[in-house]
């Protein structure tokens, strides 16, 4: 009976309680916070500005590579010049990769270009007119032209499928930073090439001065250089 009791007691102390409500503050809960909090960071990855900055600074320098091996002048000076009366007569050697030719103007307009030879028919004939001890002397110039022109444009090459890879691989996000890389070994592969064919260069090509060609490649360059910074910047922005 005392049992039967106590559980009475107990039922009646239960039954006499009211149940405290629960409150919820609907407005403290943002819709989707969660999700947002815990959900991982993903770096934008759309192309911007900088992105098709990247891009111009690319192609162009992919352009300009080319264009610059294929130009006939990397070295020049003039050679002669005359005046009759008003008349102004001017000679000049133009020196590409692999050819030279000379340059003749009448009133630095009226131009013409003549005797256009590459540098291995020169090397060649100079094997056959010179004497055994004097090879070095008269014709070794014409070699270092001509293999210091080769290495540039073999390097040169290179340089362009570097460049052109790192276009393409620009146009994939997962491939961004890669074509960062490329892109500024590319540069430093330009820069290399040039210096290489200025090393080859022979003693007497020391007084002739730097025409277009090889200021486009620097150009080349440094554009290169120049599109992978902004490339590395703006991932790490995104």
């Amino acid at each position: 009976m005392n049992e039967l009791s106590e559980i009475n007691s107990l039922s009646e102390i239960e039954v006499n309680e009211k149940p405290q409500s629960i409150t919820i503050d609907v407005g403290s809960i943002k819709s989707g916070s969660y999700l947002v909090e815990n959900s991982p960071q993903v770096p934008d990855m759309n192309p911007k500005s900088s992105g098709k900055i990247v891009y111009a600074l690319l192609i162009c320098s992919c352009l300009l590579v080319p264009v610059s091996v294929l130009d006939d002048v990397w070295l020049t000076q003039t050679i002669d010049r005359d005046v009759w009366g008003d008349t102004v007569f001017t000679q000049e050697v133009h020196i590409g990769l692999h050819q030279f030719m000379y340059e003749t103007c009448v009133d630095g307009t009226d131009c013409e270009y003549d005797e256009q030879e590459s540098f291995s028919d020169v090397y060649e004939l100079c094997l056959d007119e010179a004497a055994e001890d004097e090879i070095d002397e008269y014709c070794g110039p014409w070699s270092d032209l001509y293999y210091g022109g080769m290495t540039a444009t073999v390097l040169f090459v290179i340089a362009t499928a570097l460049l052109f890879a790192a276009i393409v691989l620009q146009g994939k996000p997962e491939s961004m930073k890669k074509s960062n890389k490329i892109s500024i070994g590319a540069g430093i592969l330009i820069i290399v090439s040039i210096f290489v064919w200025h090393l080859m260069l022979p003693d007497a090509a020391d007084n002739l001065d730097w025409a277009r060609a090889p200021w486009l490649a620097v150009l080349s360059a440094a554009l290169a250089i120049a599109a992978g910074f902004i490339g590395n910047k703006q991932l790490n922005e995104s």
